[in-house]
């Protein structure tokens, strides 16, 4: 199995200094394992690095420690290390300014839950069935006999509430639940973590809702729905990009649609989209067409172009995914 080759290079007392990295747009889970996987290396007497392809969104700032995961970009000096881990990461490419600091002749452990992995690690543990990477770390920490502490039980838990819709997606499994039962053991405040993730949202956060949702289309079988966010609207609302990443699921929301889009515009003539879907439509297939991938129900892909070419030339490819989809 995958895990036992990660945890074979984990303990191995030749790799004594690790860097622990995820990919751009940082949210829950790749934050959550990022820290919780520290955690176990620290415990097992190892050097981590943990290394970042943007600064912290402020959502996660109040987390213990978190300013150990540096931003790291072309002004900051090389880092040494004998392994990389790489988490919830489904390609290099995804890793941005990170990509430049890992030594391609070095071991690179691949942990992640996507399906559409490129499985670009030397070991790589590609585990679809598993919630998250947060869930991953736990069994880790499970196989290798590291207790769990305070701070690991926290990571693991943002990681997992993030990443299962908090426990609504169909990743959440049996499994997901005991082990969230175990980590809240550790005193976490449930309660206080929901509100600070998803209770705490600033007056420039919702005022872009609003400019965003005066976008929303719907093709005319009611199947697909789609929204903009376009820089000059962030630039108005004085907001920044990922705090959009959740503004999927409004169209997502709607009784009858099948796919949901955003097309958010992260610079110019480069578009990010999300694709969602209810469970019977598989929009990782449709985000493979423009180089993307995800999960069933959730996927992505970055375009280049303006945001109404890259709109005509998605909703094109939905609409034939639709008819090609027994579900549709």
């Amino acid at each position: 199995m995958s895990m036992k080759k990660i945890t074979t290079v984990l303990k191995n007392k030749k790799n004594k200094r690790f860097l622990i990295s995820s990919h751009q747009n940082l949210e829950g889970d790749a934050i959550g394992s990022m820290l919780a996987l520290a955690e176990l290396l620290e415990y097992l007497g190892k050097k981590v690095f943990l290394v970042g392809p943007e600064r912290i969104p402020e959502t996660y700032r109040f987390l213990p420690k978190i300013n150990r995961i540096r931003y790291l970009n072309s002004s900051n000096k090389v880092i040494d290390y004998d392994v990389a881990c790489i988490v919830d990461c489904t390609s290099l490419d995804r890793l941005g300014s990170i990509s430049k600091a890992i030594y391609l002749t070095r071991p690179i452990l691949n942990i992640d839950h996507h399906i559409s992995n490129a499985h670009f690690g030397s070991v790589n543990w590609i585990a679809p069935k598993i919630s998250c990477s947060g869930e991953q770390i736990y069994h880790l920490f499970k196989d290798m006999k590291v207790p769990i502490n305070e701070r690991a039980a926290l990571y693991m838990y943002i990681a997992i509430l993030t990443d299962t819709g908090s426990f609504r997606y169909s990743n959440t499994t049996a499994k997901t639940h005991e082990i969230i039962a175990e980590l809240m053991q550790k005193r976490i405040d449930v309660t206080d973590i929901y509100r600070k993730i998803y209770e705490r949202a600033q007056r420039s956060h919702i005022t872009l809702l609003t400019d965003v949702l005066s976008t929303l289309d719907i093709s005319r079988d009611g199947k697909i729905a789609w929204i903009k966010i376009t820089k000059s609207m962030l630039k108005t609302h004085k907001a920044k990009l990922g705090t959009t990443q959740d503004f999927v699921n409004f169209p997502r929301s709607i009784d009858g649609v099948k796919i949901a889009l955003a097309f958010r515009e992260i610079a110019n003539n480069t578009i990010k989209v999300s694709f969602r879907s209810n469970e019977r439509v598989d929009v990782n297939k449709l985000a493979k067409k423009f180089r993307g991938g995800g999960h069933r129900s959730a996927s992505g892909c970055t375009m280049k172009g303006a945001i109404e070419e890259v709109e005509k030339a998605v909703l094109n490819e939905a609409k034939k995914h639709l008819k090609e989809s027994k579900n549709g």
